[in-house]
């Protein structure tokens, strides 16, 4: 925005921004973006993964006040997606499965919609487990 000074009509003189100070502030905008956008991008799958890690924890939680013998999650995912969590299903995808060795383990897998498969914390199969014993893999996620 240039301001004209008419103080004295025969010098009259503008005053604005000159194109070396636009040049200048574009470039610190620029500098500050770079630095801003991965640390903001970082902590969003940060937040995500910590609220999947609330949902295992919740699921596990429910699956042993339920026990009866034996565990049933029919009643915590529905469709491949949980039915009590919180979580975005474009994020986490949760399932349930038994072996013969541990009665169930929780597992949260990655999407890749919305670039939570970028997460630097999960190991190359991109998922977290928690099983009945408390074991919890990748153990540097939790």
């Amino acid at each position: 925005m240039i301001q004209l000074i008419n103080c004295n009509l025969y010098k009259k003189r503008a005053l604005g921004m000159t194109l070396i100070e636009l040049l200048l502030t574009i470039s610190i905008v620029t500098i500050l973006a770079t630095i801003a956008y991965p640390r903001y991008t970082d902590h969003i799958l940060k937040a995500h993964r910590t609220t999947a890690k609330a949902d295992m924890l919740r699921m596990q939680l429910l699956l042993e006040e339920s026990y009866q013998g034996s565990y049933d999650w029919s009643n915590l995912i529905s469709g491949g997606s949980c039915t009590i969590c919180d979580s975005d299903t474009d994020r986490y995808q949760f399932s349930v499965a038994s072996s013969a060795t541990t009665p169930y383990t929780i597992v949260a897998t990655a999407q890749t919609t919305k670039g939570q498969h970028n997460d630097d914390c999960l190991d190359n199969d991109q998922v977290m487990k928690l099983d009945s014993k408390g074991q919890r893999i990748p153990v540097d996620c939790w």
